[in-house]
């Protein structure tokens, strides 16, 4: 069967966390999702120091009017973020137009343990996103119910069910889990769908 070629002028999405959370599965996920229905689709990575627990995040570019993959500031449609210091820390890419949909477990960085520094509590992080001028802030229990899908990895599956749910994507619930099922390892297929059907029923906002 043909792609289903379907307009798209220009959407920005920034999914961000910590090493090890599966930024760039999901990221892969979504673009895959995109390929298939013929949109075109620009991604770029950026890479923390460290692998494991380092800060990172990809940026994602959908849309016929997208050349660049490198997202201007103030331009940002949807934030997804495995951890919510991260969304924080690309808050020059929001504007009131963003919509945030946020994990709301925070991973204080190694860096706050080492030189004894306040690390922003949930809260506070929502408030900051707020001053930006940020409408809509969605929050999910990614970490948790990924243990309730049977593993913490798949938190990234919650949260893309999450946003999925949402709607600022421009992919049916349907299209998101057949591009995911089939780019999941055989092992991880079943719980990534079911964490992903998780998320899609327990997203809320704020």
């Amino acid at each position: 069967m043909g792609w289903v070629c379907e307009m798209v002028e220009e959407l920005n999405v920034i999914i961000a966390g910590v090493g090890g959370q599966g930024i760039l599965f999901t990221s892969r996920v979504i673009g895959e999702a995109a390929l298939r229905k013929g949109i075109r689709y620009i991604q770029s990575e950026v890479h923390g120091l460290s692998q494991r627990y380092g800060s990172i995040h990809t940026e994602i570019r959908l849309g016929e009017k997208v050349m660049s993959p490198l997202i201007m500031e103030g331009t940002l449609d949807l934030m997804m973020a495995l951890e919510p210091l991260e969304a924080l820390r690309r808050v020059r890419y929001m504007c009131k137009k963003t919509v945030v949909v946020m994990n709301d477990h925070v991973i204080p960085p190694v860096i706050s343990y080492l030189e004894k520094m306040e690390v922003p509590d949930l809260q506070e992080i929502i408030y900051l996103l707020r001053k930006v001028g940020v409408k809509k802030i969605y929050l999910v229990s990614a970490t948790k119910l990924a243990m309730k899908a049977g593993d913490p990895v798949v938190a990234n599956s919650v949260l893309l069910g999450a946003a999925a749910k949402v709607g600022v994507l421009p992919f049916t619930k349907e299209e998101l889990m057949s591009s995911l099922s089939d780019l999941s390892p055989e092992r991880f297929r079943e719980i990534n769908l079911r964490a992903f059907d998780l998320g899609y029923e327990n997203v809320s906002e704020i």
